[in-house]
């Protein structure tokens, strides 16, 4: 299966390190939605500062990646954000067009379950790495309520459109649309946590 004539929107120039808010454009244009990753990154997405600090308890703290863009997506020194904030973004611009649609953190999805999902033309935007390759090492912090989280160099975020026996069909933010070999897709997804998105 692949969705066909989906709708290639790349993040290069403007977003350097806004591969997860480009990727939900692209899911959102699909389904019929005209806004542009300019305005989603700047109006809809939330951001948070990149700080982090020592506690008294000699941990390293900051903001919560999970839920915020930590930095800027228009910066090349942006980092990442995880699935509550494309969820955020997603729900605040479809209540703002009064679209019915709603965004579903589908974390902790098994992949089978994702290629179900785009047999039935739901495309799902994960969270995988530049190219597909091996996740670089991870540093991180806690955030205020306890929960450890992480980032890599080279975490990206991009939407799953298609599959088969041996590859996956990915629209990626960087290179347009390509495929991986879908093994190495299973084993990235599942390093970066399980997580996805979907609109419906």
């Amino acid at each position: 299966y692949v969705i066909e004539y989906f709708p290639e929107i790349l993040q290069m120039p403007e977003l350097p390190t806004g591969c997860e808010i480009t990727a939900l454009t692209m899911a959102l244009n699909y389904y019929g939605y005209g806004v542009d990753k300019i305005t989603m990154a700047a109006d809809y997405l939330p951001v948070a500062e990149d700080i982090t600090y020592y506690g008294d308890d000699g941990l390293l703290y900051g903001n919560d990646l999970n839920e915020y863009f930590i930095g800027s997506p228009f910066s090349e020194n942006g980092v990442v954000c995880g699935t509550g904030a494309i969820v955020s973004a997603a729900d605040s611009y479809l209540e703002d067009v009064g679209s019915s649609l709603e965004a579903h953190d589908l974390t902790g999805t098994d992949p089978d379950d994702l290629y179900a999902l785009v047999s039935e033309y739901i495309p799902v935007v994960v969270w995988v790495t530049i190219e597909m390759a091996n996740r670089e090492e991870t540093q991180g912090w806690y955030t205020e309520e306890g929960e450890y989280v992480e980032w890599s160099s080279n975490d990206h975020g991009a939407v799953l459109i298609g599959y088969s026996p041996d590859t996956v069909t990915i629209a990626d933010p960087i290179s347009g649309i390509v495929e991986y070999d879908r093994a190495q897709f299973e084993r990235v997804y599942a390093v970066r946590g399980s997580d996805g998105v979907i609109l419906a």
